[in-house]
């Protein structure tokens, strides 16, 4: 990682987010778009539903054998999908499921139940170092405030009790109220595969990390579990990813609703365990993503159907799948994945699009933004460091970005 002393550093969590308490409240996960838009074509309520129109133009795309979206294209799909669905399947609604079980998988009770006598320094050390043995390319730790814990999933509420281990009974998912930590990790997506969206080798690249995500997050989980305190591995359930990986220091909320890191810019998948071991949190930081945000536009006008904002952040957002109260660009979630349905894959427009993905390897990329903010860019900013720590690996980068963003602007409108 680039050391975070490199960056602007938040020592109070409350400072990064302007929210509007009389409005915010935990978010309801049934209300994501995977379930609304999922109920709404098949009546059906569940986290994979809506997967159905989009298998239907995947045979329709294998039929036509097009370039990106071939029968080999999606071969190559299942293949990377498949230890994410064994384990994990993303973690949608599936707390406390598959391989994410809240209790030891294969720890002896022995070491489960008996926590070692080790001062939380040199446990935060070891953690760290274990994350990323595990697979990490990042890694933070952060006190759990409890906002970013969901309200409910599709089935049940989460609720906090003083209850020894985390539990799940007929009624209600239970986290202890000793759990108060989590680790947050995030990995790095194939930039030659992300490069390639909105075809399906895009979401080849997303599936291979999100199979890679669950390893990772349970093999910690299993870590800290054998030192004796509780763990629960999360994906993409239980708790929000993205403000708890800002709160842990590994980077900012950018336009296109997603986490900006200065290693990957948001070419990352996220996890984390939430966890009772005492443990050093990291702080906040702040390298310019809002300033810079607030003037390029290239993720919103990579959009093939206008989710992404070209406005100002407000409090609220367009869609019953935004959680109303905190500030910030919202993204309209149910244009996003109606085009995932009616395109036969996923898509990472934004993501490709996104200059801090490849970092400011063409001067014309400047021409993108609408005002520059030279020369405290935050763009150089995170360029300087990251050829001062050795990131700056950047696949299958196109010749000309800025004619590259063109094309992508301008196959949608």
């Amino acid at each position: 990682m680039i050391p975070r002393t490199s960056f602007s550093i938040r020592n109070a969590l409350y400072d990064i987010y302007d929210i509007d308490e009389a409005t915010y409240r935990r978010f309801d996960s049934s209300r994501t778009a995977f379930v609304r838009i999922g109920k709404q074509d098949t009546g059906e309520i569940g986290p994979m539903s809506w997967l159905n129109k989009m298998m239907q133009k995947m045979m329709e795309n294998i039929e036509k054998n097009g370039e990106g979206k071939s029968r080999s294209d999606y071969a190559l799909m299942f293949g990377a999908e498949a230890i994410n669905f064994i384990i994990a399947m993303y973690g949608d609604q599936n707390a406390n499921k598959q391989f994410l079980k809240w209790s030891p998988l294969f720890v002896p009770e022995a070491l489960s139940k008996s926590p070692a006598q080790i001062g939380p320094d040199q446990l935060t050390s070891l953690v760290k170092d274990a994350a990323m043995t595990y697979g990490a390319d990042l890694v933070g730790i952060t006190v759990l405030d409890r906002r970013w814990v969901y309200d409910r999933n599709i089935y049940k509420p989460f609720i906090f009790g003083d209850v020894e281990h985390p539990m799940e009974t007929e009624q209600e998912f239970v986290i202890p109220n000793s759990v108060n930590k989590a680790v947050v990790m995030a990995i790095e997506m194939p930039k030659d595969f992300i490069l390639q969206s909105p075809n399906v080798p895009n979401q080849t690249g997303a599936d291979l990390l999100y199979s890679q995500a669950g390893c990772l997050s349970i093999s910690l989980a299993e870590f800290i579990r054998a030192l004796g305190y509780n763990a629960i591995p999360c994906l993409n359930d239980t708790a929000l990813s993205i403000p708890l990986a800002i709160s842990a220091g590994l980077g900012q909320l950018g336009r296109l609703g997603l986490l900006i890191t200065p290693e990957y810019g948001s070419c990352v998948r996220i996890c984390k365990v939430l966890t009772d071991m005492p443990l050093s949190v990291d702080k906040p930081v702040d390298f310019g993503v809002t300033e810079f945000c607030e003037h390029c536009l290239v993720c919103a006008k990579a959009c093939p159907v206008n989710a992404i904002s070209f406005g100002d952040r407000t409090f609220s957002g367009p869609s019953e799948g935004n959680n109303p109260g905190t500030k910030k660009w919202y993204v309209d979630a149910d244009k996003c994945l109606r085009f995932w349905q009616v395109n036969g894959a996923a898509c990472s427009n934004c993501i490709a699009a996104c200059p801090f993905t490849v970092g400011p390897m063409v001067p014309a990329q400047c021409l993108e933004c609408e005002k520059c903010v030279a020369p405290k860019c935050p763009l150089q900013l995170v360029a300087g460091e990251r050829l001062k720590h050795g990131y700056l690996g950047m696949g299958k980068v196109k010749d000309d970005w800025s004619q590259y963003l063109r094309s992508k602007y301008y196959q949608f409108h």
